[in-house]
């Protein structure tokens, strides 16, 4: 079963390779934040953190600010801790060994010794694989060697089991590398571990856990392969490298050193092997970013930290497509001074705006020993803008609502204004017809809006219409003003009239103020004093009144209620004192006791709930009072009968 898992795992995922790439690397500024995160793991209080910082750091080829109060930090720690954890000597013992210019010396023997002791236990239950690998790991920060190895080797094997976590494969395999060659009889464990790798949304592997469980098993795979040479018969798939990649650098935002330090130790691991190297294609400028005027399409290509490949590139475009219709193929990428940079003249054909899908693909020119990953049907979205747009046709105008007579329209070119005033009242409308076309190919152009917008000269208050698009991909504003009069207030007065067209594919909005328009309406014109800055000034808080509540009942009504509702209860009294109360034949047993007792508590319960306890709380009390009166009352009856029968 688990091989035709595997099967099928590496039959879909070898489908998906040719369209799997990595889009992303590890920016300058990447990096920076980075170490700003880092930075703060040396200020921490936590030697996890300081461990991280100073190994993310180097990761980063950065130095270490004041390294010496990083060393006396540590020699604190260990110093005063009452008793040292195999983690926390882990950790500083690490953190020591990575700086390597610290002077003083870490007082940590007695874990020395406690290492040794565990790796000679007979009995290793309590022993867990993170105990190995921290334990190991501090003997070969400290230049110390494991006294029998054979022996470890077998505590190991004893300790991995099929049903292991994942974290636990990961400090095992970890452990294994650092043996060497002695470590190979784990080999067949790595294929077991990869199944259980989590994939998202086709493109992202990752390990449950999170960054740094799959940095810990990536790692250690890779390290692991070194050390007993897997060679051609390396576990992780091209594909899954890939994809392993795209997880590793979106998680790129991290906040802590320690998730800074396992992502870049993984990204490292994979542009540093000699196994493949996985490569990102993205575009130098955000989806091309080109235009009527800039016409050059620049795509940079480097390894997932921002580095240079270790070879040229031959760089050439499989299809590019607009609105579904191939427009280029086969046309090559040329070499710029920057090594990473390779450009494109998109100019075949003549440039239309749209968002065209490319598709590329890279070779390298020289023969390389580590084959390249991703770098072949690379696909792009690149966006051709305009820089502006025509706009022809242009008629504006006004006619009568029962369309006896023609619209008397104004032909305008772009960027004119008209010299008249136009005029119109409620019984009227008013139109606006025009075209866009693209400044280079002269096409019709749809945008995603076109507005007129009519702005009061008085007060600034706006009112703002949509220019439909109709068959012909002519836009046109046909409004009755006496159906929009509520949309203007009813506010008769002059008003400018602008055309605003905006779209993704423009570089700028067009705003375009074409005329001037004086409305008349026949309702009484409402409140437009304000301006339009103070309409949307805070208005006032509005203060809500409760209703007043019912009146209360006089003080002697509640007393008389108060004295009728405990009139049977007095009446009780008065008729025991009478009758006189007879308690000799109360039996003073368990059962008597225990059932009064609890009757007498379900009463007090009662009286709880009506004053404060809940619904939930009452219950549950009164089904633990339910039984135990159960049980107490069903034992008193029956010792009653029993007496009775005697």
């Amino acid at each position: 079963m688990k091989v035709v898992f595997l099967f099928f795992v590496t039959t879909g995922c070898l489908c998906l390779s040719s369209s799997l790439s990595v889009d992303t690397y590890l920016t300058s500024r990447d990096k920076d934040q980075l170490k700003n995160v880092l930075l703060t793991g040396l200020e921490s209080e936590n030697l996890s953190d300081v461990f991280y910082a100073v190994s993310g750091l180097q990761q980063l080829n950065q130095q270490i600010p004041d390294v010496q109060a990083v060393c006396n930090k540590l020699v604190k720690y260990v110093g005063k801790a009452k008793s040292l954890s195999l983690d926390f000597v882990y950790f500083s013992t690490s953190a020591w060994k990575t700086i390597a210019t610290c002077t003083g010396k870490l007082v940590v023997d007695e874990s020395v010794q406690e290492i040794y002791a565990m790796l000679e236990k007979k009995d290793i239950r309590d022993v867990h694989m993170s105990d190995l690998y921290f334990g190991v790991s501090i003997l070969s920060n400290l230049n110390l060697k494991p006294k029998d190895i054979t022996k470890l080797i077998n505590i190991i094997k004893r300790k991995m089991k099929p049903d292991d976590t994942i974290t636990d494969f990961g400090y095992s395999i970890h452990l294994l590398a650092s043996l060497g060659p002695d470590g190979r009889f784990a080999f067949n464990r790595l294929s077991d571990a990869i199944m259980q790798v989590d994939q998202v949304d086709r493109k992202f592997l990752q390990f449950e856990g999170g960054l740094s469980v799959t940095a810990l098993v990536l790692t250690g795979v890779y390290k692991f392969c070194d050390a007993v040479q897997c060679n051609t018969s390396f576990p992780i798939q091209n594909d899954q490298a890939l994809m392993f990649s795209n997880y590793l650098l979106s998680r790129k935002s991290v906040q802590t050193p320690k998730g800074a330090y396992f992502l870049l130790n993984a990204l490292k691991t994979l542009s540093n092997n000699k196994y493949h190297l996985p490569i990102a294609a993205t575009l130098v400028k955000p989806m091309g970013d080109l235009d009527d005027t800039q016409k050059i399409l620049s795509v940079r290509f480097t390894n997932l930290l921002g580095e240079p490949l270790p070879t040229s590139l031959s760089v050439g475009v499989e299809s590019a497509m607009l609105n579904n219709k191939v427009v280029m193929s086969k046309n090559k990428f040329k070499s710029t001074a920057d090594k990473t940079v390779y450009e494109l003249e998109f100019n075949e054909p003549d440039l239309s705006i749209g968002i065209y899908s490319i598709v590329i693909s890279a070779t390298p020119l020289e023969k390389v020993k580590i084959p390249l990953l991703g770098n072949t049907a690379i696909p792009l979205e690149v966006k051709v803008s305009a820089s502006s747009v025509n706009i022809v046709d242009f008629k504006v105008g006004t006619t009568d609502n029962d369309q006896q007579t023609g619209p008397s329209l104004q032909t305008l070119k772009y960027g004119e204004k008209l010299s008249t005033k136009l005029k119109a009242d409620h019984m009227q409308r008013i139109i606006v017809r025009f075209a866009i076309k693209d400044h280079q190919v002269k096409k019709h152009v749809q945008v995603h809006q076109a507005f007129v917008r009519f702005t009061n000269t008085k007060t600034g208050s706006q009112s703002v219409f949509v220019a439909e698009l109709d068959s012909q991909n002519n836009y046109k504003l046909d409004m009755d003003l006496g159906v929009k009069s509520v949309s203007f207030k009813h506010a008769s007065g002059l008003y400018s009239m602008d055309l605003i067209i905006g779209d993704s594919l423009l570089k700028k909005p067009i705003v375009w103020h074409f005329s001037d328009i004086k409305l008349k309406f026949s309702e009484v014109e409402s409140d437009v004093s304000e301006s339009f800055a103070d309409f949307y000034k805070p208005k006032k808080l509005i203060s809500h009144t409760f209703r007043e509540p019912e009146p209360r009942p006089p003080h002697i009504v509640s007393l008389l209620f108060t004295i009728l509702s405990l009139a049977p209860l007095l009446v009780l009294f008065v008729l025991w004192a009478r009758l006189g109360v007879n308690i000799k034949n109360f039996p003073f047993n368990l059962s008597a006791i225990g059932f009064h007792s609890a009757l007498a508590s379900i009463f007090i319960l009662f009286g709880m709930f009506w004053v404060y306890l809940d619904m939930f709380i009452t219950l549950k009390y009164l089904f633990l009072l339910g039984i135990s009166t159960f049980l107490f009352g069903n034992r008193l009856l029956s010792y009653i009968a029993r007496r009775r029968n005697k």
